[in-house]
């Protein structure tokens, strides 16, 4: 018998999130198998399956019958001293299931990032010293989320204190609170330094000028300015509405402020939007969509030109990428700039 205090570390082996969306699911066949008077924890794998079944023809993906599976093993006691996600049948089945329902592959996302940035070197988010409040957050947001390619919750976590909080000449780097887990938890995903250079910040004319407007250092520099009198938090973005001004802000709001800034922009441009933006759509436009596709290099070539805004996100991007990722794709592409 495994005891209490054994048993909490084993829980603790999965982040809360993933304890909370384990547990309903568990309790959601722990009630199917005490209904035909089975124990859920040693139900042998036929009917395992059979439970699996009914999930997935009530309309549920591939990938939603993977978790309820994944969720069953973290409780079950195994087969054989195997994980029963393992057995063989197990395996065969979400073969079939994903066979038969191949998960949709959406369109990229429907807006446009050189309008985008275009944008935000003109009024009204120009100049950064004097503008809204609001726009000045939104603007500070959709640079970092873009210029990082971080999730949500990665930026809500992100911490003012010092260390985790550093302007240096070249650039400015970022960490996430100490107690905060990533997605993906691991020892190089843990209070990882998020670290984004300067752009253009010895500029020569006018157009360089516009472009210095899109440097994350700059932006963040006037965001705590406006924000010390009344932060009331050591997160980085809190809240400018009156009746919460200097809270911290929920994952939602922080998702909100992204596709406000989209919506926005386009109203602004008189253009309109094919369909409603999401938050996340800022990480995957930044990544390097080329790169995964594998496009031809010319064509990753002919969309990285210093001409356009768009190489404002090839300059944050090939800097990201070569911390350790993606060392190729920078090497080859910032030989466009020598």
């Amino acid at each position: 018998m495994i005891s209490d205090s054994v048993r909490d570390i084993l829980v603790s082996s999965l982040k809360s999130s993933t304890r909370t969306v384990y547990a309903s699911k568990w309790r959601r066949f722990s009630i199917w198998a005490n209904s035909k008077n089975i124990d859920p924890f040693t139900a042998p794998v036929h009917s395992v399956l059979d439970f699996l079944a009914e999930v997935f023809h009530s309309g549920s993906s591939s990938s939603t019958v993977k978790v309820q599976l994944a969720a069953i093993s973290k409780y079950h006691v195994g087969l054989h001293d195997n994980n029963i996600m393992s057995h063989r049948l197990c395996k065969a089945f979400l073969r079939g299931i994903f066979l038969l329902k191949l998960p949709i592959k959406h369109p990229p996302p429907q807006w446009d990032l050189n309008l985008m940035l275009a944008s935000l070197i003109l009024p009204p988010f120009e100049p950064s010293a004097s503008c809204s409040l609001k726009l000045l957050t939104w603007k500070t947001i959709f640079l970092l989320a873009v210029t990082s390619a971080r999730r949500v919750s990665e930026i809500q976590a992100l911490c003012i204190r010092s260390p985790y909080l550093v302007f240096h000449k070249d650039r400015v780097s970022l960490r996430t609170n100490p107690s905060f887990l990533p997605k993906v938890v691991s020892q190089t995903n843990i209070n990882q330094s998020i670290d984004l250079p300067v752009f253009f910040p010895n500029y020569s004319d006018r157009a360089e000028q516009k472009l210095h407007f899109l440097d994350v250092h700059r932006q963040l520099r006037y965001y705590l300015h406006r924000t010390k009198q009344f932060r009331k938090s050591d997160q980085l973005f809190v809240s400018y509405a009156e009746n919460r001004i200097g809270l911290p802000v929920s994952k939602v709001t922080l998702s909100r402020w992204l596709t406000s800034t989209i919506s926005f922009v386009y109203s602004l441009r008189g253009k309109q939007l094919s369909s409603k933006p999401k938050a996340h759509s800022t990480r995957s436009l930044s990544t390097s969509a080329a790169f995964q596709d594998r496009l031809p290099i010319d064509t990753i070539c002919a969309a990285a030109t210093w001409a356009t805004p768009h190489t404002f996100v090839s300059h944050y991007k090939l800097d990201l990428a070569s911390r350790d990722r993606a060392s190729f794709g920078s090497t080859v592409l910032k030989s466009l700039f020598h």
